[in-house]
C-alpha cells in the first residue's frame, strides 16, 4: 500500500470514533466496529515545508457486538500529517440504530504509519472525545470522554475499538 492511500484512509479514522462500550463497566471488553473511507480524503500541502499537510476525509462505521449491533456510524476527521504522522485537529459522527442516536467529537489524536521492509503495510493510532448526545439506551453515554484505538486491517478498511473512560 502506498503512503499516500494510507494516509486517505487514516484521515477519516477518528474518528469513527463512536464506536462505544456503552455502559463504560471495565470488565467487557472495548466496542468494536469495522469502517471504511468515503470517497476520496483532500490532502491539501500546507505550503510551509515538505510532507506538511491537511487532510479531511469521511467514513462509514458498522457496529458489532452489545447494544449497538449493527449500528451505523458516519463522521469526518481533519488531520495534520507531517512525513507520515497525523495529528486530529477536530472529527466528529453520529452513530444511528433505530431507537437510539449518539452524536460524537474527536477532541485528540494521533496515528502513525506502519512499515516492513521500507513499505508503508497500514497505519495504527488512538483518538480521544466526548459523546455529545445520545438518546435511548444510550442515553447514558451524554457528556462521556471515550477513548479508542484504530488500526488498518485487509481491503481498505479499518478497526475502531472504544472504550468510555
Amino acid at each position: 500500500m502506498r503512503a499516500s492511500r494510507a494516509t486517505s484512509v487514516f484521515a477519516s479514522v477518528p474518528l469513527a470514533l463512536l464506536c462505544l462500550d456503552c455502559f463504560g463497566q471495565t470488565s467487557t471488553p472495548p466496542f468494536r466496529s469495522t469502517c471504511q473511507n468515503v470517497g476520496v480524503a483532500t490532502q491539501e500541502p500546507l505550503g510551509d515545508r515538505e510532507g506538511h499537510m491537511l487532510s479531511v476525509g469521511s467514513y462509514s462505521c458498522v457496529s458489532q457486538g452489545g447494544f449497538l449491533d449493527g449500528a451505523v456510524t458516519s463522521g469526518m476527521n481533519v488531520w495534520e500529517l507531517d512525513k507520515g504522522a497525523g495529528v486530529a485537529v477536530t472529527g466528529n459522527g453520529v452513530t444511528r440504530k433505530p431507537g437510539q442516536l449518539i452524536l460524537y467529537v474527536v477532541t485528540d489524536g494521533s496515528y502513525s504509519l506502519t512499515m516492513a521492509d521500507g513499505k508503508v503495510t497500514g497505519f495504527t493510532g488512538i483518538a480521544k472525545g466526548v459523546y455529545k448526545l445520545a438518546t435511548g439506551p444510550a442515553a447514558a453515554l451524554s457528556g462521556k470522554a471515550y477513548t479508542a484505538r484504530f488500526r488498518s486491517i485487509e481491503r481498505g478498511q479499518f478497526v475502531i475499538e472504544t472504550t468510555v473512560d
